[in-house]
């Protein structure tokens, strides 16, 4: 899968509610009512990763959770990254 040009990026941002485009990474950080709340989330989280076949990179804070997608082995974003930000997008959150 091939490594997306910048327009190709910005017009699936539009897809993709709550992602930013920071320097070659999809990022979201979401917010939750507790620690515990917010694992839960990486949990599941991890476990659509697990079945794309997609890893990125999770930062759990105390009550926040950052998600960053990127295709190293294309040197930046593909489809993958994007279906992987729709999926997580499907998860419950706290809203």
């Amino acid at each position: 899968m091939g490594k997306l040009r910048d327009d190709e990026i910005q017009a699936r941002l539009a897809t993709i509610r709550g992602w930013e485009h920071l320097g070659d990474m999809l990022v979201r950080t979401w917010q939750f009512a507790s620690a515990r709340r917010g694992l839960e989330f990486v949990n599941q989280a991890w476990a659509v990763a697990d079945r794309l076949g997609h890893y990125p990179e999770i930062v759990l804070g105390f009550r926040t959770v950052r998600i960053e997608l990127n295709s190293r082995s294309a040197g930046g974003l593909t489809d993958r990254d994007f279906e992987l930000a729709a999926e997580l997008n499907g998860l419950p959150d706290d809203r």
